[in-house]
């Protein structure tokens, strides 16, 4: 058979990607090549010719293949990548789902890092918006009590009776220097609002509504009245309110005030204006409906949403003052009554976590427990998935005798075989019944058995040990039998038996009949003995004979002289099942160990012999001999 190419060999040798690891260069890659030619000259002068080139193909092959080396050359070019796609949107289209779901993962384990990222950006507005509201507050209430004790301030009251207003409203009506109550960022060209802001404590209306109302408003001014000039509608007047417009051509801004404001008031809004059209003109330009990107033009806005009252020469008196303090100062009782209150509940949450991350440090030294997915929950139970061997303690019962309610976690549990020594030690005493005088060690995979038993217990001991999970080999040379020193000797005997035949006879020699007899009796002896104790006995006997005369007659006379041993065995009314075995002349008495054969006579009184073999096994085993010699 030709020789294959090299090419063609490292194709079929190409190593499968593991699992874990990036796939291996598709095997279609090379399935449009050309076929080799079968033609074994051909093959020889390629190597001879090309053997450097294919070497090299041979490695740019595994090169190819092999996710380590792929992950490498990627890793050392990632970031000058995306350095260069950084301007294109794709990128960010395509890595956009999978950060979403990182953050929300993340966000959904880790809730208190977040808190405690965005705490040192958010809390500073909070509180700048808490102090903003109370100060409006304390300055209302501070104006109303102040009038409510003068005679200004009854006569507002009989105003409010009068008008059916409430009297805060009279007081801020006489007492208001201006207030911007709502603020509109519009787009130009289709009247949609891009921003709105509102003023603490006004009502608001549908803000489409109210832009759809102002550019109908403009749009009938500049029909009627501007006879085809440039002219915009600057402001409008609708009872005690003021609507301040500057309008550019891609969008304008509507401030709806209470008031006079001062005489800058407009000139600060046109500017804030342009800044808002400079940092906006590209979602302006190409603005479709969609006012996501002008989500950040509040902050332009809020400066603008301010209450000025009119400044007053009358003071009030000290208990007038004392009141406002008052107030400020059952407020500040009530933060610090939430402040405590909240810090006691952080101190309970942290003692909660800790508490719950104990229990689960518990559960993790247990053996034959495995943690996978823990859940956890600031005030509630856990919710803990694990694996579990069916010896291990449940999770509850461990967290119990550590002094955890019953309900503290949620347990999911999966079964699976544990490999841990003393869940190993668990499962042999629960297939293996132990008797008190045996002891048992387990240490890395080694079952050791020490101590004293019964023949059938060390056998059946051994083979379920060794079909358990966990153990690898089994040690039962340290235990010992009491029959075991008693069947051993009788082995000995009977196998000792120099039992020798005179020549061309089945008969043994005159002085060897009564070593014989007394083997046989052994043997019969034995078996009585190995079948109570669950073991049968089987025996094999090897017939010998000298050199003298034809190989084929030396057969014959070992043969019956083996026969001869049963006859008397089976005379004696035993049952083992014998294996007889005529050797003829090929194991001379004076064979040496390494297998070469001592100069013995052709008639050789020792060679006309025969051996006696024992075996003892339990019947399970399928007459495997039990004992190693």
């Amino acid at each position: 058979m030709a020789e294959k190419s090299n090419v063609s060999f490292i194709e079929e040798q190409a190593p499968p990607a593991r699992e874990g690891e990036a796939p291996s260069i598709s095997p279609d890659l090379w399935n449009d090549l050309p076929e080799i030619p079968n033609d074994e000259e051909l093959h020889r002068l390629r190597e001879l010719l090309f053997q450097r080139e294919l070497a090299i193909i041979q490695r740019l092959k595994d090169s190819l293949n092999d996710p380590r080396q792929n992950a490498k050359r990627v890793s050392e070019v990632v970031a000058e990548a995306l350095l260069l796609r950084g301007d294109d949107n794709r990128l960010n289209t395509a890595l956009e789902p999978a950060v979403n779901a990182i953050l929300k993962t993340s966000l959904n384990r880790h809730q208190s890092d977040f808190v405690g990222v965005l705490f040192p950006l958010m809390g500073p507005s909070i509180r700048k918006s808490i102090a903003e509201t109370f100060r409006s507050m304390l300055e209302g209430f501070s104006k109303s009590l102040e009038m409510s004790f003068s005679w200004k301030g009854l006569r507002w009251r009989m105003e409010a009776l009068r008008t059916g207003k409430p009297f805060s409203e009279i007081v801020l009506l006489h007492t208001l220097a201006y207030r911007v109550e709502q603020l509109f960022f519009i787009h130009s060209e289709t009247g949609l609002v891009l921003s709105h802001l509102t003023n603490e404590g006004v009502g608001t209306q549908d803000a489409d509504m109210v832009s759809a109302m102002l550019t109908a408003i403009q749009d009938f001014v500049r029909d009627c009245f501007a006879s085809g000039s440039e002219g915009e509608l600057e402001s409008l007047h609708l009872g005690d309110f003021t609507i301040i417009i500057e309008k550019y051509s891609k969008a304008y801004l509507a401030c709806v005030l209470r008031g006079t404001p001062p005489s800058n008031f407009r000139e600060g809004l046109r500017a804030t204006l342009e800044t808002m059209l400079i940092e906006f003109a590209e979602p302006l330009e190409s603005f479709s409906g969609d006012t996501a990107p002008f989500t950040g033009a509040t902050r332009h806005l809020e400066p603008f949403l301010v209450t000025r009252y009119q400044e007053e020469g009358q003071k009030l008196p000290w208990w007038g003052k004392a009141l406002p303090l008052l107030a400020v100062l059952i407020l500040a009782g009530g933060i610090g009554t939430f402040w405590y209150h909240a810090r006691e509940l952080r101190q309970q949450q942290a003692a909660h976590m800790s508490l719950m991350q104990s229990g689960l440090d518990f559960l993790r030294k247990e053996p034959g427990l495995t943690l996978t997915h823990v859940s956890q929950d600031t005030d509630g139970p856990w919710e803990v998935m694990l694996l579990k061997d069916d010896l291990a303690k449940t999770p509850g019962d461990v967290l119990q005798a550590q002094g955890f309610r019953p309900d503290a976690f949620i347990f999911n549990t999966i079964p699976y075989i544990s490999y841990d020594p003393s869940i190993v030690a668990r499962r042999v005493k629960n297939a293996i019944d132990l008797p008190s005088t045996v002891t048992m060690d387990f240490s890395q995979g080694m079952l050791t058995f020490t101590g004293t038993a019964p023949l059938a217990w060390i056998a059946g001991a051994k083979e379920t040990a060794r079909t358990l999970p966990g153990v690898k080999q089994v040690d039962m040379s340290g235990v010992k039998d009491p029959l075991l020193d008693r069947i051993t000797a009788m082995i000995k005997s009977i196998e000792s038996a120099d039992i020798e035949f005179p020549l061309g006879k089945a008969i043994p020699v005159a002085t060897d009949i009564p070593k014989l007899a007394s083997a046989v009796d052994t043997l019969v002896e034995l078996e009585k003995l190995v079948s109570g104790i669950g073991f049968t006995l089987s025996l094999t006997i090897y017939g010998h004979a000298d050199a003298t005369g034809l190989e084929t007659r030396n057969y014959e006379i070992s043969q019956d002289r083996t026969r001869t041993v049963a006859a008397m065995l089976y005379a004696r009314g035993s049952s083992i099942p014998i294996a007889m075995y005529g050797m003829g002349s090929q194991y001379p008495k004076g064979e040496k160990p390494n297998g070469q054969v001592a100069s013995v006579p052709k008639e050789d009184q020792a060679s006309r012999r025969i051996e006696l073999r024992v075996h003892i096994a339990r019947p399970a085993t399928s007459g495997v001999d039990i004992f190693t010699r």
